[in-house]
């Protein structure tokens, strides 16, 4: 359902919300995509694969209304979906979000919540194209549903690892709860670069953990192993055990984690990158995920991450 259709019931506040979107979004004409139809047309190049995700964000599990501003609130609804695309190598074009907030909400904090998605959207090319509208007693809950497109022969998966593949991932992780989660610009630049390889095979997103989401890559009787010394961790504390176990486990990283065809020479992508890329460690055919401490015997890690 598209916003010019939402409010046949509105309220004074949802009214004035509505016409102020209609001065924030383009608005859908025969040969231009917007809002302000039952639904909304898409184009896409004809050598591009359309792509969907959608991720629901709630108070007091995915943020803290008392603690985050409605800015950020915003842009992290956007930014997790658009997340999904990078992890697939696509680029973004189009998002629909849908918004039921508490009652108490006033036309000001809709506003705001929204200008941190519209911030998001216009540095990243996403047209929003619609969406949907309530308000109830319970707590905030945004819906973001992100379209893109990528390259039909270019577009990654998660199954396609291979023995011997090493692992890379494109960011320190770990402690994300400290302000990363709300913040992170998706690695969207980073995405098309390591779609574009062909000795890139898997690609995903770190969100629940790096040991869960590396399970998540590893089919059929693969295993891995992690070199503790080469994983880097966000805002170092000084205990490296400490530190390395938020890594592993912390999730809502949004970094890019991959295998890469184990003759690759990095070097070759990061010619290309914006930023650097950490070599982590091995696929194999263990069936199961270790860490290597130095000289030390491996250590069996337990495929648990954040749960939400």
């Amino acid at each position: 359902m598209d916003y010019r259709t939402l409010f046949s019931y509105s309220t004074s506040m949802e009214s004035d919300f509505l016409t102020w979107l209609t001065h924030k979004l383009q608005l859908q004409t025969m040969t231009q995509s917007g809002i302000g139809d039952d639904c909304a047309t898409m184009q896409f190049d004809s050598n591009c694969t359309p792509l969907i995700t959608t991720d629901a964000l709630v108070d007091l599990v995915h943020f803290d209304l008392r603690v985050h501003t409605l800015e950020q609130i915003g842009w992290k609804s956007l930014a997790v979906n658009l997340s999904d695309l990078a992890a697939m190598g696509a680029k973004p074009k189009y998002a629909v979000i849908s918004l039921v907030v508490p009652d108490t909400f006033q036309l000001h904090e809709l506003q705001r919540l929204y200008e941190g998605i519209l911030d998001l959207a216009s540095q990243t090319d996403t047209l929003i194209i619609g969406g949907d509208f309530n308000t109830h007693s319970g707590p905030l809950t945004i819906s973001a549903t992100a379209i893109g497109q990528t390259v039909s022969s270019q577009t990654k998966y998660r199954f396609t690892s291979q023995p011997g593949d090493r692992i890379c991932i494109t960011g320190p992780l770990g402690k994300s709860i400290l302000g990363h989660h709300l913040n992170f610009m998706p690695c969207l630049v980073e995405g098309a670069i390591l779609a574009s390889s062909k000795q890139v095979h898997a690609l995903t997103d770190v969100t629940d953990g790096l040991v869960i989401d590396l399970h998540s890559i590893l089919p059929g009787d693969l295993g891995a192993v992690l070199y503790a010394n080469s994983i880097p961790c966000r805002e170092p504390s000084g205990d490296a055990a400490s530190d390395l176990k938020h890594a592993l486990y912390d999730g809502e990283d949004f970094e890019l984690l991959f295998t890469v065809e184990s003759a690759t020479d990095i070097r070759d992508l990061t010619i290309a990158f914006p930023r650097a890329i950490y070599e982590i460690g091995l696929v194999d055919k263990s069936n199961q995920i270790s860490l290597q401490r130095g000289n030390q015997d491996r250590e069996i890690l337990s495929v648990t991450g954040y749960e939400h």
